[in-house]
């Protein structure tokens, strides 16, 4: 694994994206007036699980490095409490293995 791996313009648009699903997203959801339950299901269990499953599929199919599946779980875990209640940062490490387990269902 080398550091300049994370300086490449795919790990930029992971980030890019990683922080579509961490902030975007949840102002759309609060600028749509969707309730705590809406809020869980669409966004917590809907949207950002599917984006984690698919980053660590895509990373782990183009053999990039694992620290860049550091980059959502760690801009959701800086913005839940803007968006969710207290409960939500449990969602970090949900976010956190998923994408490490579908990375490691693309590795030999």
């Amino acid at each position: 694994m080398k550091v300049r791996d994370l300086f490449t313009i795919k790990a930029a648009w992971c980030l890019a994206f990683g922080a579509v699903f961490a902030f975007i997203v949840p102002i759309i959801s609060v600028t749509l007036g969707l309730n705590d339950i809406m809020k869980v299901g669409f966004v917590l269990l809907g949207a950002n699980v599917v984006y984690a499953i698919v980053l660590g599929l895509y990373l782990g199919a183009k053999k990039m490095s694992w620290l860049i599946l550091l980059f959502f779980p760690v801009l959701y875990f800086i913005g839940y409490r803007y968006f969710f209640d207290g409960y939500a940062v449990y969602f970090t490490a949900v976010y956190l293995c998923l994408t490490y387990l579908a990375y490691g269902i693309t590795k030999d």
